[in-house]
Formats: structure tokens, C-alpha cells, sequence
């Protein structure tokens, strides 16, 4: 490349048509570093936008420099095999994945990057970290509620954010999470909210994330999967991606 040249953009395919869909899309929009070239999934987007929808990734004309998947655990369990056998790095924040979808994407990682979080929003990476931090502080048979509250059309209870936190509690409580209590609330349009609370003698101390808009989640796909297509083939989790801020 010429001295001052710009970089390609990457090139970007996403599964999924829904609202996370919709969401990178219009973050992308405006970015000069990255270029949705298309969407996959069995129904049309339902917004308007020019970018190129196919019913399935088998109907791709070309491969893309990355697959950010936000569609279902069988779309998950489609794009690792997709993924892994084109050499195509994968980013997926698909949530409620079952033990067999995990396993193929540790194969794919074998041979391509791969990313998979619960979450990519930096604050509530942030959060998770600042829990660990609590729980090995605070007394390990201290009760513990996580709080998490969505729109009303999101499916899985207790999120899959809600999850990642619970699992880095007790990873610092040597696996247990016996005292680890999930409550989840579905009700209107609520992108997402997740609060844990420890409950000490005599006191309780909570820690917070609200967000108020779904581009946080969009624009840390964006990022994130920039920084994945640079790596070399491996299994990455959102911290891997915030060590390098």
C-alpha cells in the first residue's frame, strides 16, 4: 500500500435481520473503516436499507472479511461451520447458546478467530469487572442478586448478561454459585438494564449498568470485530478485545 493510503474497509456480513441487524448497520454507516455488505437471515430486514439480503449464507456471491452473528443458537451453530470451513473470523453475541454450539465454536477457533460475548457494551464489561472485584472482597457466603431487566420480547430469562456477571462471581467464589440469586423482568421497550447487589451483614452495596441506547451494543460489535480480524485464529472473549483499549 502506498505511503498514506487509506486502509479497505472491512467487509462486513451480518446474520441476523432483527434489531441488533439494524442497529450495526446504521452505526456503520457513517464509519469509513467498515462496510456492511450484506445481511443474512430467512426474513427480509424489515427497515429500509440498500444493503444486499440473502435467505441464507450458502448465497453469498463472496466471502466477507468478517460474520458478525446476531441471529439464533441455530444460526450460531450454522455460522461456526460456515466460518470454520471459508476461514472467515466470527463475531457472535448470541445468547442462550447450547453446550454443542459452544463446542463448534471452539473447532471454528481452531482455525479462524473467534469472538463470543454476552455482551460487548464496554460499560457493561466495565461492570463485570468491578463485580469481581467486589466478590473477592466482600464475604464469599454474602447472598448475591442480579437484577436484570429487558423489552418485552426478549426470550431468554435470566439474560445472557445477567449470566456473564453471575460467572464471574463465582469463578471468584471457586465456582459456587449457590448464593447467587437471578431475577429478571421482561416489560416494555427496555434495552437493558443489570443491577448486583451484595447483601452484607448489616449493609449492601449495588453496582449498576443502564443502557439507554441499543448503538452502545453496535457500536462495540463494530470495534470489536475490527480489532478480530487483525488476531490470529483463537477463542476471545470481550476482555481480550478491552485489554488492547
Amino acid at each position: 500500500m502506498a505511503a498514506g493510503a487509506a486502509a479497505e474497509p472491512v467487509r462486513i456480513a451480518i446474520l441476523g435481520t432483527g434489531r441488533m441487524a439494524r442497529a450495526i448497520s446504521e452505526a456503520a454507516a457513517g464509519q469509513v473503516e467498515v462496510e456492511i455488505a450484506s445481511l443474512v437471515g430467512p426474513q427480509p430486514p424489515d427497515w429500509d436499507t440498500e444493503i444486499a439480503w440473502h435467505a441464507r449464507l450458502g448465497e453469498l456471491a463472496s466471502a466477507p472479511d468478517l460474520l458478525i452473528d446476531f441471529s439464533l443458537p441455530a444460526g450460531t451453530d450454522a455460522a461456526a461451520d460456515w466460518c470454520g470451513e471459508r476461514e472467515i473470523p466470527l463475531l457472535s453475541g448470541v445468547t442462550g447458546l447450547p453446550d454443542g454450539v459452544r463446542a463448534k465454536l471452539a473447532r471454528a477457533a481452531q482455525r479462524v478467530p473467534v469472538l463470543w460475548s454476552a455482551n460487548l457494551s464496554l460499560g457493561v464489561n466495565l461492570l463485570a469487572e468491578l463485580a469481581g472485584r467486589a466478590a473477592a472482597v466482600v464475604d464469599a457466603t454474602a447472598p448475591v442478586v442480579i437484577d436484570d431487566l429487558h423489552h418485552q420480547w426478549k426470550k431468554d430469562a435470566p439474560s445472557g448478561t445477567a449470566l456473564m456477571l453471575g460467572s464471574v462471581i463465582a469463578t471468584v467464589r471457586d465456582g459456587d454459585d449457590s448464593r447467587i440469586d437471578y431475577r429478571s423482568r421482561r416489560e416494555g421497550e427496555y434495552i437493558g438494564e443489570h443491577m448486583i447487589t451484595f447483601h452484607m451483614a448489616g449493609e449492601e452495596i449495588s453496582l449498576v449498568h443502564r443502557a439507554h441506547d441499543r448503538a452502545i451494543y453496535a457500536l462495540g460489535a463494530l470495534q470489536a470485530g475490527r480489532w478480530l480480524v487483525s488476531q490470529p485464529a483463537g477463542l476471545y472473549a470481550a476482555r481480550d478485545w478491552l485489554a488492547q483499549r
